[in-house]
């Protein structure tokens, strides 16, 4: 192998590496990015859930249901 060619192959190597890690930075970011989306949506759906358990025993305190 020419010494030119061994030189291109080292330089594809190292676009793949580098293009690979890039690749893999912006995949860390964007899952870093939706585990975060994901806590704030669970944590809205805990207070949402926590009223609306509220707002029925409320109702069916003031309205008793009739046992079947």
């Amino acid at each position: 192998m020419s010494k030119k060619t061994e030189v291109m192959e080292e330089v594809k190597t190292n676009n793949v590496a580098v293009d690979s890690d890039v690749k893999a930075k912006e995949a860390i970011e964007t899952l870093r990015t939706q585990l975060q989306e994901h806590h704030r949506q669970a944590e809205h759906h805990r207070t949402m859930a926590t009223k609306a358990q509220g707002a029925l025993e409320v109702l069916l305190q003031l309205h008793p249901e009739e046992e079947k």
